[in-house]
């Protein structure tokens, strides 16, 4: 299956999964699905695809980058390659034809669900695949998801659900909004809701103004972490 069809397979199973978690879940699984969601939306896209390798906002030790790439790689979105291609797209070209998820352009449909379905112009991410650890994550998705997935099985097959499948499903849920809701009327906005759900990813307005601001917003949770390592990684030079 071309991996654009098989990342949207994989993102409805993991919406879908979200209903078999409030039909079966114990209070202990929502926590975990709390933690798995936070990793997912704040250090995997957020900090990690977003902030780290789509503008390069920071450095940070390899340990680091691989726990990023590892909650984005399960959040189902695809490569690091594809998002910051698709990415620097949408600030290259924001809000006009040419963005890939415009939802006045592409439809709110598009915009909200079917980003992966984006054609990608990856001269626009030549970067990542310079990255050793980004180059491996692309030769082996679809791998590592299987690993992720034997591991669960073997630790609890409900894992599947509350500890892969629902955060994801959740995050995806909830990350749309600041393609589609944050764009309305064909401008970015800053939505303090947004943002405080996404960890900072809702005060989309700021942020394409200033690409490259550390903190976007007082409750910017990850902004905060992104300097708290640029202050370890500055003690340590």
């Amino acid at each position: 299956m071309p991996l654009p069809y098989f990342l949207l397979a994989g993102q409805v199973l993991a919406m879908l999964s979200i209903i078999p978690m409030f039909l079966y879940a114990e209070t202990w699984h929502w926590y975990v699905t709390g933690v798995m969601y936070f990793g997912m939306m704040s250090l995997g896209i957020s900090i990690g695809y977003h902030r780290y390798l789509s503008h390069k906002q920071l450095r940070m030790p390899n340990w680091l980058q691989i726990v990023c790439l590892f909650f984005a790689t399960i959040m189902i979105v695809g490569p690091a390659v594809v998002w910051v291609a698709n990415h620097r797209e949408h600030h290259k070209f924001t809000d006009t034809t040419r963005d890939p998820h415009s939802p006045y352009y592409r439809g709110i449909l598009r915009a909200y669900f079917l980003q992966v379905l984006a054609k990608i112009n990856f001269k626009l991410a030549k970067d990542v695949l310079r990255d050793t650890l980004c180059r491996f994550q692309t030769k082996y998705y679809k791998e590592l998801l299987a690993i992720w997935l034997i591991i669960l099985t073997l630790v609890d097959p409900f894992a599947i659900i509350y500890a892969w499948l629902a955060p994801a499903g959740f995050a995806k849920l909830i990350g749309s909004l600041v393609f589609t809701y944050s764009h309305r009327k064909r401008k970015s906005n800053n939505d303090l809701w947004i943002g405080l759900i996404t960890f900072g990813e809702g005060f989309h307005k700021t942020h394409h103004e200033k690409p490259k601001l550390d903190l976007l917003h007082p409750f910017d949770i990850s902004g905060w972490i992104i300097r708290a390592v640029k202050y370890v990684t500055a003690q340590k030079v």
